[in-house]
Protein backbone atom coordinates (compact mmCIF):
# COMPACT_ATOMS: atom_id res chain seq x y z
CA UNK A 1 0.00 0.00 0.00
CA UNK A 2 1.35 3.36 -1.31
CA UNK A 3 1.59 5.31 2.14
CA UNK A 4 3.87 8.35 0.40
CA UNK A 5 4.21 10.19 -2.89
CA UNK A 6 7.55 11.52 -3.24
CA UNK A 7 7.59 14.22 -6.57
CA UNK A 8 10.73 14.82 -7.94
CA UNK A 9 11.45 18.02 -10.57
CA UNK A 10 12.15 16.70 -13.81
CA UNK A 11 12.15 19.83 -15.38
CA UNK A 12 14.84 21.47 -17.42
CA UNK A 13 16.11 23.35 -14.58
CA UNK A 14 15.89 20.98 -12.20
CA UNK A 15 17.95 18.31 -14.47
CA UNK A 16 20.21 20.33 -15.47
CA UNK A 17 21.12 20.81 -11.08
CA UNK A 18 20.72 17.02 -10.70
CA UNK A 19 17.43 15.99 -10.33
CA UNK A 20 17.66 13.00 -12.10
CA UNK A 21 20.89 11.83 -10.07
CA UNK A 22 18.67 12.51 -6.97
CA UNK A 23 15.59 10.21 -8.25
CA UNK A 24 18.09 7.25 -9.07
CA UNK A 25 20.18 7.34 -5.86
CA UNK A 26 16.44 7.80 -3.92
CA UNK A 27 14.97 4.87 -5.92
CA UNK A 28 18.48 2.83 -4.82
CA UNK A 29 17.55 3.40 -1.09
CA UNK A 30 14.32 2.53 -1.02
CA UNK A 31 15.09 -0.49 -2.61
CA UNK A 32 17.62 -1.33 -0.09
CA UNK A 33 15.36 -0.59 2.73
CA UNK A 34 12.08 -2.57 0.80
CA UNK A 35 10.22 0.57 0.63
CA UNK A 36 9.34 0.51 -3.05
CA UNK A 37 5.94 -1.01 -1.98
CA UNK A 38 5.13 1.86 0.28
CA UNK A 39 6.80 4.98 -1.07
CA UNK A 40 5.90 6.16 -4.31
CA UNK A 41 8.41 8.19 -6.60
CA UNK A 42 7.24 10.52 -8.83
CA UNK A 43 9.23 12.46 -12.05
CA UNK A 44 6.87 15.32 -12.65
CA UNK A 45 7.31 18.27 -14.60
CA UNK A 46 8.62 22.26 -13.38
CA UNK A 47 7.21 23.39 -10.14
CA UNK A 48 8.28 27.10 -11.03
CA UNK A 49 11.32 27.49 -8.27
CA UNK A 50 13.82 26.65 -10.45
CA UNK A 51 16.43 28.22 -8.54
CA UNK A 52 15.73 26.13 -5.75
CA UNK A 53 16.39 22.88 -7.88
CA UNK A 54 16.72 19.96 -7.51
CA UNK A 55 13.43 20.25 -5.71
CA UNK A 56 11.51 17.27 -3.68
CA UNK A 57 8.35 17.58 -2.11
CA UNK A 58 6.67 14.79 0.23
CA UNK A 59 3.30 13.75 0.22
CA UNK A 60 0.93 13.48 2.65
CA UNK A 61 3.02 16.05 4.20
CA UNK A 62 3.78 18.49 1.72
CA UNK A 63 7.25 19.06 3.15
CA UNK A 64 9.22 21.04 0.55
CA UNK A 65 13.00 20.22 0.04
CA UNK A 66 15.01 22.54 -1.85
CA UNK A 67 18.68 22.05 -3.05
CA UNK A 68 18.58 18.28 -2.93
CA UNK A 69 21.81 16.48 -3.38
CA UNK A 70 22.07 12.67 -3.97
CA UNK A 71 23.95 12.57 -0.87
CA UNK A 72 20.89 14.16 1.13
CA UNK A 73 18.78 11.41 -0.04
CA UNK A 74 19.57 8.79 2.70
CA UNK A 75 19.24 11.08 5.67
CA UNK A 76 15.35 11.32 4.10
CA UNK A 77 14.66 8.07 3.75
CA UNK A 78 16.08 7.17 6.75
CA UNK A 79 14.60 9.83 9.05
CA UNK A 80 11.77 11.14 6.73
CA UNK A 81 10.36 8.44 4.40
CA UNK A 82 11.23 5.64 7.39
CA UNK A 83 11.03 7.18 10.82
CA UNK A 84 8.36 10.25 9.91
CA UNK A 85 10.76 12.86 11.00
CA UNK A 86 11.39 15.64 8.86
CA UNK A 87 14.84 16.58 7.64
CA UNK A 88 14.84 20.63 8.64
CA UNK A 89 17.88 21.47 7.17
CA UNK A 90 16.76 20.99 3.74
CA UNK A 91 13.36 21.74 4.12
CA UNK A 92 12.99 25.15 1.90
CA UNK A 93 12.00 28.46 4.49
CA UNK A 94 12.51 31.60 2.82
CA UNK A 95 9.16 33.71 2.98
CA UNK A 96 7.56 30.47 5.11
CA UNK A 97 5.59 31.69 7.92
CA UNK A 98 7.65 29.57 10.94
CA UNK A 99 6.45 29.62 14.36
CA UNK A 100 8.32 26.65 15.61
CA UNK A 101 11.76 25.26 14.82
CA UNK A 102 11.53 21.97 13.10
CA UNK A 103 7.80 23.28 12.42
CA UNK A 104 6.68 21.37 8.34
CA UNK A 105 6.83 23.71 6.08
CA UNK A 106 4.57 22.52 2.39
CA UNK A 107 3.93 24.68 -0.57
CA UNK A 108 1.20 26.75 0.57
CA UNK A 109 3.23 28.37 2.85
CA UNK A 110 5.38 30.60 0.27
CA UNK A 111 4.94 33.72 -0.93
CA UNK A 112 5.90 32.06 -3.94
CA UNK A 113 2.38 29.58 -4.44
CA UNK A 114 0.50 31.85 -2.01
CA UNK A 115 -1.68 33.44 -4.68
CA UNK A 116 -1.22 32.13 -7.67
CA UNK A 117 -4.33 29.86 -9.56
CA UNK A 118 -2.40 27.73 -12.06
CA UNK A 119 -4.44 27.29 -15.47
CA UNK A 120 -1.88 26.85 -18.04
CA UNK A 121 0.39 24.95 -15.80
CA UNK A 122 -2.60 23.17 -13.60
CA UNK A 123 -0.85 19.87 -14.25
CA UNK A 124 2.64 20.46 -14.13
CA UNK A 125 4.68 19.72 -11.08
CA UNK A 126 1.54 17.29 -10.00
CA UNK A 127 1.42 14.39 -12.78
CA UNK A 128 3.88 12.29 -14.62
CA UNK A 129 3.61 13.40 -17.95
CA UNK A 130 5.12 10.38 -19.29
CA UNK A 131 2.21 8.53 -17.62
CA UNK A 132 -1.54 9.42 -19.50
CA UNK A 133 -3.56 7.77 -16.57
CA UNK A 134 -2.65 10.51 -14.32
CA UNK A 135 -3.50 13.38 -16.56
CA UNK A 136 -6.61 11.24 -17.38
CA UNK A 137 -7.20 10.48 -13.31
CA UNK A 138 -7.26 14.70 -13.55
CA UNK A 139 -9.91 14.56 -16.23
CA UNK A 140 -8.11 14.68 -19.32
CA UNK A 141 -9.27 14.02 -22.71
CA UNK A 142 -12.96 14.44 -21.05
CA UNK A 143 -13.64 17.56 -22.84
CA UNK A 144 -12.27 15.86 -26.03
CA UNK A 145 -14.86 13.58 -25.58
CA UNK A 146 -17.43 16.12 -24.83
CA UNK A 147 -16.89 17.77 -28.35
CA UNK A 148 -17.16 14.53 -30.44
CA UNK A 149 -19.98 14.00 -29.30
CA UNK A 150 -22.13 16.06 -28.05
CA UNK A 151 -21.04 19.57 -29.97
CA UNK A 152 -21.01 20.33 -33.21
CA UNK A 153 -17.97 22.54 -34.63
CA UNK A 154 -19.67 25.16 -34.50
CA UNK A 155 -20.72 25.49 -30.99
CA UNK A 156 -17.05 24.65 -30.38
CA UNK A 157 -16.21 27.70 -32.41
CA UNK A 158 -19.46 29.88 -30.26
CA UNK A 159 -17.81 28.67 -26.71
CA UNK A 160 -13.96 29.63 -27.55
CA UNK A 161 -15.51 33.25 -28.74
CA UNK A 162 -17.48 33.78 -25.64
CA UNK A 163 -14.73 32.66 -23.57
CA UNK A 164 -12.49 35.47 -24.54
CA UNK A 165 -9.56 33.28 -25.06
CA UNK A 166 -6.68 35.24 -27.30
CA UNK A 167 -3.35 34.23 -28.78
CA UNK A 168 -1.01 34.03 -26.34
CA UNK A 169 2.04 34.11 -29.01
CA UNK A 170 1.98 38.10 -28.92
CA UNK A 171 -0.74 39.06 -31.30
CA UNK A 172 -3.53 38.53 -28.79
CA UNK A 173 -5.58 37.89 -32.21
CA UNK A 174 -9.13 36.07 -31.06
CA UNK A 175 -8.94 32.21 -30.72
CA UNK A 176 -12.14 31.33 -31.75
CA UNK A 177 -12.42 34.25 -34.43
CA UNK A 178 -9.43 32.49 -36.59
CA UNK A 179 -10.62 28.66 -36.09
CA UNK A 180 -14.13 30.14 -37.79
CA UNK A 181 -12.33 31.65 -40.86
CA UNK A 182 -10.46 28.12 -41.19
CA UNK A 183 -13.43 26.22 -40.38
CA UNK A 184 -15.32 28.65 -43.29
CA UNK A 185 -12.76 27.27 -46.08
CA UNK A 186 -13.64 24.09 -47.59
CA UNK A 187 -10.64 21.93 -48.95
CA UNK A 188 -9.80 18.27 -48.64
CA UNK A 189 -6.97 19.05 -46.48
CA UNK A 190 -6.62 21.39 -43.26
CA UNK A 191 -3.86 21.45 -40.98
CA UNK A 192 -3.80 22.11 -37.17
CA UNK A 193 -0.41 23.83 -35.76
CA UNK A 194 1.25 24.49 -32.62
CA UNK A 195 4.06 27.08 -32.18
CA UNK A 196 6.32 25.63 -30.05
CA UNK A 197 9.38 27.28 -31.32
CA UNK A 198 9.78 29.95 -28.49
CA UNK A 199 12.73 31.77 -29.79
CA UNK A 200 13.47 34.15 -27.04
CA UNK A 201 16.52 33.85 -25.13
CA UNK A 202 16.38 31.62 -21.80
CA UNK A 203 12.40 31.34 -22.20
CA UNK A 204 10.86 28.66 -20.09
CA UNK A 205 7.18 29.39 -20.79
CA UNK A 206 6.34 26.68 -23.46
CA UNK A 207 8.93 23.99 -22.47
CA UNK A 208 7.52 24.29 -19.18
CA UNK A 209 4.16 23.15 -20.65
CA UNK A 210 5.54 20.56 -22.85
CA UNK A 211 7.75 19.32 -20.51
CA UNK A 212 5.14 19.01 -17.67
CA UNK A 213 1.85 18.39 -19.63
CA UNK A 214 2.04 17.62 -22.78
CA UNK A 215 -1.24 15.67 -23.34
CA UNK A 216 -3.12 19.11 -22.68
CA UNK A 217 -1.73 20.57 -25.74
CA UNK A 218 -2.47 17.25 -27.67
CA UNK A 219 -5.96 17.39 -26.29
CA UNK A 220 -6.71 20.95 -27.28
CA UNK A 221 -4.96 20.19 -31.15
CA UNK A 222 -7.28 17.02 -31.40
CA UNK A 223 -10.28 19.27 -30.90
CA UNK A 224 -9.22 22.13 -33.23
CA UNK A 225 -9.18 19.12 -35.92
CA UNK A 226 -12.75 18.32 -35.30
CA UNK A 227 -13.75 22.06 -34.98
CA UNK A 228 -12.53 23.44 -38.39
CA UNK A 229 -11.99 19.42 -40.38
CA UNK A 230 -8.32 19.00 -40.77
CA UNK A 231 -7.11 15.19 -40.09
CA UNK A 232 -3.49 16.30 -38.96
CA UNK A 233 -1.37 18.63 -36.59
CA UNK A 234 2.10 19.44 -36.67
CA UNK A 235 3.62 20.77 -33.53
CA UNK A 236 7.32 23.40 -34.42
CA UNK A 237 9.15 22.40 -31.19
CA UNK A 238 12.76 23.79 -30.61
CA UNK A 239 15.72 20.62 -31.29
CA UNK A 240 17.14 22.45 -28.07
CA UNK A 241 14.31 21.40 -25.77
CA UNK A 242 15.45 17.81 -25.77
CA UNK A 243 12.88 16.53 -22.73
CA UNK A 244 10.15 18.34 -23.97
CA UNK A 245 10.38 16.33 -27.66
CA UNK A 246 10.77 13.13 -25.79
CA UNK A 247 7.76 13.82 -23.56
CA UNK A 248 5.77 15.21 -26.85
CA UNK A 249 6.66 12.07 -28.42
CA UNK A 250 6.12 9.60 -25.42
CA UNK A 251 2.48 10.89 -25.31
CA UNK A 252 1.75 10.79 -28.51
CA UNK A 253 2.41 7.39 -28.59
CA UNK A 254 0.11 7.15 -25.73
CA UNK A 255 -2.44 8.39 -27.36
CA UNK A 256 -2.16 6.18 -30.29
CA UNK A 257 -2.63 3.28 -27.76
CA UNK A 258 -5.39 4.95 -26.26
CA UNK A 259 -6.84 5.56 -29.32
CA UNK A 260 -7.18 9.26 -28.74
CA UNK A 261 -5.10 9.67 -32.06
CA UNK A 262 -5.05 8.31 -35.26
CA UNK A 263 -8.21 6.71 -37.40
CA UNK A 264 -11.77 6.42 -35.20
CA UNK A 265 -10.54 8.33 -32.17
CA UNK A 266 -13.17 7.36 -29.12
CA UNK A 267 -15.08 5.14 -31.71
CA UNK A 268 -16.56 8.23 -33.68
CA UNK A 269 -14.81 8.28 -36.94
CA UNK A 270 -13.15 10.89 -36.77
CA UNK A 271 -9.22 10.63 -37.43
CA UNK A 272 -6.52 12.89 -36.69
CA UNK A 273 -2.85 13.21 -36.14
CA UNK A 274 -0.17 14.73 -34.77
CA UNK A 275 3.73 14.88 -35.91
CA UNK A 276 6.37 16.63 -34.67
CA UNK A 277 8.54 18.93 -36.52
CA UNK A 278 11.69 20.18 -34.88
CA UNK A 279 13.27 24.02 -35.51
CA UNK A 280 16.79 24.98 -35.64
CA UNK A 281 16.52 28.01 -33.49
CA UNK A 282 15.59 30.67 -36.02
CA UNK A 283 14.13 33.36 -34.06
CA UNK A 284 11.80 34.46 -36.85
CA UNK A 285 10.00 31.04 -37.38
CA UNK A 286 8.54 32.43 -34.33
CA UNK A 287 6.19 34.03 -37.31
CA UNK A 288 3.30 31.75 -38.02
CA UNK A 289 4.18 32.04 -42.05
CA UNK A 290 7.50 31.62 -41.53
CA UNK A 291 6.87 28.54 -39.05
CA UNK A 292 5.16 27.01 -41.78
CA UNK A 293 7.39 27.52 -44.48
CA UNK A 294 10.15 25.33 -41.93
CA UNK A 295 7.63 23.09 -41.42
CA UNK A 296 7.32 22.14 -45.30
CA UNK A 297 11.17 21.67 -45.37
CA UNK A 298 11.98 25.32 -46.78
CA UNK A 299 14.07 27.87 -45.58
CA UNK A 300 11.98 29.68 -42.83
CA UNK A 301 11.25 32.87 -44.27
CA UNK A 302 7.95 35.14 -44.08
CA UNK A 303 5.36 35.01 -46.55
CA UNK A 304 3.35 37.90 -47.64
CA UNK A 305 -0.30 38.23 -46.05
CA UNK A 306 -2.95 38.34 -47.36
CA UNK A 307 -3.81 35.60 -48.37
CA UNK A 308 -4.01 34.52 -44.53
CA UNK A 309 -2.42 30.80 -43.20
CA UNK A 310 -6.73 30.17 -42.57
CA UNK A 311 -7.09 30.24 -46.34
CA UNK A 312 -3.70 29.39 -47.21
CA UNK A 313 -1.37 27.93 -44.97
CA UNK A 314 0.65 24.66 -44.56
CA UNK A 315 1.24 23.48 -47.84
CA UNK A 316 -1.23 26.01 -49.31
CA UNK A 317 -3.74 24.47 -47.44
CA UNK A 318 -6.10 25.93 -45.05
CA UNK A 319 -4.02 26.05 -41.53
CA UNK A 320 -4.59 27.37 -37.93
CA UNK A 321 -1.47 28.11 -35.73
CA UNK A 322 -1.93 28.55 -32.23
CA UNK A 323 1.31 29.11 -29.30
CA UNK A 324 1.55 26.49 -26.43
CA UNK A 325 -0.08 28.65 -23.75
CA UNK A 326 -3.11 29.18 -26.23
CA UNK A 327 -3.59 25.35 -26.41
CA UNK A 328 -3.21 24.43 -23.28
CA UNK A 329 -5.70 26.85 -20.83
CA UNK A 330 -8.74 24.04 -19.11
CA UNK A 331 -11.20 27.09 -19.28
CA UNK A 332 -10.40 30.48 -20.04
CA UNK A 333 -12.93 32.35 -18.02
CA UNK A 334 -13.95 29.30 -17.30
CA UNK A 335 -17.62 29.64 -18.98
CA UNK A 336 -20.18 26.83 -17.64
CA UNK A 337 -20.74 25.89 -21.48
CA UNK A 338 -16.77 24.85 -22.27
CA UNK A 339 -15.47 21.26 -23.29
CA UNK A 340 -12.59 22.71 -21.20
CA UNK A 341 -14.30 23.03 -17.97
CA UNK A 342 -17.90 21.25 -18.01
CA UNK A 343 -18.39 17.24 -19.09
CA UNK A 344 -21.91 15.70 -19.40
CA UNK A 345 -23.37 13.49 -16.75
CA UNK A 346 -24.10 10.87 -19.47
CA UNK A 347 -21.90 11.28 -22.61
CA UNK A 348 -22.48 8.37 -25.21
CA UNK A 349 -18.95 7.93 -25.02
CA UNK A 350 -18.19 7.21 -21.57
CA UNK A 351 -19.76 3.37 -22.56
CA UNK A 352 -17.12 3.11 -24.88
CA UNK A 353 -14.57 0.14 -23.85
CA UNK A 354 -12.03 3.08 -24.46
CA UNK A 355 -13.85 5.13 -21.87
CA UNK A 356 -14.33 1.84 -19.67
CA UNK A 357 -10.34 1.35 -19.12
CA UNK A 358 -9.99 5.38 -18.90
CA UNK A 359 -13.06 5.24 -16.03
CA UNK A 360 -11.34 2.22 -13.67
CA UNK A 361 -7.64 4.43 -14.16
CA UNK A 362 -9.13 7.22 -12.86
CA UNK A 363 -11.16 5.74 -9.94
CA UNK A 364 -8.06 4.17 -8.86
CA UNK A 365 -6.08 7.48 -9.18
CA UNK A 366 -8.90 9.22 -7.16
CA UNK A 367 -8.69 6.74 -4.30
CA UNK A 368 -5.05 6.88 -3.92
CA UNK A 369 -5.29 10.80 -4.15
CA UNK A 370 -8.99 12.24 -2.77
CA UNK A 371 -7.64 15.37 -4.17
CA UNK A 372 -5.96 14.66 -6.99
CA UNK A 373 -9.11 15.14 -9.61
CA UNK A 374 -9.43 18.86 -8.74
CA UNK A 375 -9.19 21.15 -11.54
CA UNK A 376 -8.95 24.39 -10.00
CA UNK A 377 -5.14 24.04 -7.82
CA UNK A 378 -3.46 27.56 -7.35
CA UNK A 379 -0.50 25.34 -6.56
CA UNK A 380 0.71 21.63 -6.37
CA UNK A 381 -1.06 20.93 -2.78
CA UNK A 382 -1.84 16.96 -3.08
CA UNK A 383 -0.34 13.94 -4.62
CA UNK A 384 -0.36 13.15 -7.76
CA UNK A 385 -2.82 10.38 -9.52
CA UNK A 386 -0.77 6.99 -8.00
CA UNK A 387 -1.84 5.58 -11.46
CA UNK A 388 -1.88 1.77 -12.68
CA UNK A 389 -1.43 0.63 -16.22
CA UNK A 390 -5.02 -0.65 -17.89
CA UNK A 391 -5.79 -4.05 -17.57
Amino acid sequence: MIRSHVLICGGTGCTSSGSIAVKQRLEEELKAKDLQGEIKVVQTGCFGLCALGPVMIVYPEGTFYSHVTPEDVPEIVEEHLLKGRIVTRLEYKEGAEITQPGENVSLSDTNFYKSQMRVALRNCGVINPENIDEYIARDGYMALGKVLTEMTPDDVIQVLLDSGLRGRGGAGFPTGLKWKFAKGYENDQKYVCCNADEGDPGAFMDRSVLEGDPHAVLEAMTIAGYTIGASQGYIYVRAEYPIAVKRLQIAIDQSHAYGLLGDNIMGTGFKFDIGLRLGAGAFVCGEETALMTSIEGNRGEPRPRPPFPAEKGLFQKPSILNNVETWAPRSPRAPRSSPWAARSSTPAWSRSPWALRCARSSRRSAAASPTARSSRLPRPAAPPAAASPPP
